[in-house]
């Protein structure tokens, strides 16, 4: 898990797991990690270990049905790394780059029921 600015585009990009976001700048970064820290993550662990989910907390992704999943660890993680960044510590992460020259599309498929 790390945050970095990119030195192809200048964004800045959190990779965590399998997810990976971009924030245009250290303001909407800090508007994210705000909402991080908002969230109170042992009640929410609760309510998803009493459905039988295998992570704590979900963060949904805007206007899509994507949820971001994280263990306590994780958020934690997660929270700690973004925090780091924004406060320019030492062990954050150096420039790296994104994405954008290796970028695909994903094409939706429609699916039907065959009787």
């Amino acid at each position: 898990m790390r945050v970095f600015k990119c030195k192809t585009c200048a964004r800045i990009h959190l990779e965590a797991g399998n997810v990976f976001v971009h924030f245009a700048d250290n303001n909407k970064l800090r508007v994210f990690l705000d909402y991080l820290e908002a969230i109170d993550e042992y009640h929410y662990a609760e309510i998803n270990k009493a459905k039988g989910l295998q992570k704590d907390v979900f963060l949904p992704v805007a206007d899509t049905t994507v949820n971001m999943a994280f263990s306590i660890a994780e958020f934690h993680e997660l929270k700690r790394i973004i925090h780091d960044f924004l406060n320019g510590a030492k062990n954050a992460p150096a420039k790296g780059s994104c994405l954008k020259s290796t970028r695909f599309r994903l094409r939706m498929i429609k699916y039907e029921h065959i009787s």
